[in-house]
């Protein structure tokens, strides 16, 4: 009994971690400048594509993620700068726009690749032996970048200038601009940043799964009821939160059923939370 139990924790944790690895991009973008990004499930897409089709040009899996989420960037960069920059304060609009970037990126994606599944070789094989269970040795390298990722954003959020002014700008947007922050700046460095770590999370994740164009919808419905459940706002602490209550619960309901089932349980479980707790489980503050 307590060899199972510690199992489960073992499994809810690392899926907590790459839950929380998942959603961290787009809790960034939807938490901080409120772009509810149904892109995101693109942007994870393409860094996969990208990290595959830079290993089949020679690169070592390392230098492929950071080229894969650096070309992620770049493309969130000019979605931003040419079209979501315009409908800040148009959530309806903004949602429809990233959701049809997500439709054509998707069908240009099957021009350009192709829809073979592919695969990229395990860049961290073998596992450790925690006694009760045996962990894949790269789940737990993810576990640990992902905790790396989360406090080095930490301390950027709130302990750098850059940091401060996010902040401000997030608490009272007009009060900020008085104070002569560059809005329109902040908010592209902000959608960057946010796409930048989606394609780092396609590219760290798909040596896990098989790749195909729809690799990032796995993710995407589950990213937001990690933001939604956590509190959007609480970029880390509500991610951590909402990635374990998703995670955590889908592990524990798997033992007795199916995974599909697993799932629908869980998503029911969330809807559940969010009728007593609308804001998340950590409440946000009110955005101005």
């Amino acid at each position: 009994m307590l060899s199972t139990t510690i199992s489960v924790l073992i499994d809810a944790t690392l899926l907590t971690f790459t839950l929380a690895l998942a959603s961290l991009g787009l809790a960034i973008i939807f938490g901080l400048i409120g772009v509810i990004n149904m892109g995101h499930g693109a942007m994870l897409t393409l860094g996969a594509y990208f990290t595959w089709w830079t290993m089949e040009a020679g690169f070592p899996f390392a230098a492929a993620a950071i080229i894969a989420a650096t070309c992620v960037a770049i493309i969130g960069l000019a979605l931003e700068h040419f079209i979501i920059r315009h409908f800040y304060d148009k959530p309806f609009e903004t949602l429809l726009i990233t959701w049809g970037f997500f439709l054509v990126t998707t069908e240009v994606i099957k021009i350009a690749f192709g829809t073979d599944i592919h695969n990229i070789p395990n860049p961290l094989p073998g596992s450790f032996d925690l006694g009760v269970q045996q962990v894949p040795a790269y789940r737990m390298l993810l576990a640990i970048i992902t905790l790396g990722l989360f406090l080095a954003i930490g301390f950027v959020f709130y302990r750098t200038t850059i940091g401060i002014k996010v902040r401000a700008l997030t608490q009272n947007r007009e009060m900020a601009s008085l104070l002569g922050l560059d809005i329109g700046r902040t908010y592209k460095l902000v959608f960057v940043t946010g796409s930048f770590l989606a394609g780092l999370a396609g590219a760290l994740i798909c040596p896990m799964l098989s790749i195909d164009p729809y690799i990032g919808m796995v993710f995407l419905v589950r990213a937001f009821f990690v933001v939604i459940v956590g509190g959007i706002g609480q970029i880390l602490g509500g991610t951590l939160i909402g990635s374990f209550l998703i995670g955590g619960s889908e592990t524990l309901f798997a033992l007795f059923s199916t995974q599909t089932f697993a799932q629908t349980v869980v998503f029911a479980l969330a809807i559940i939370v969010l009728r007593f707790r609308p804001l998340g489980v950590l409440t946000s503050a009110t955005r101005t």
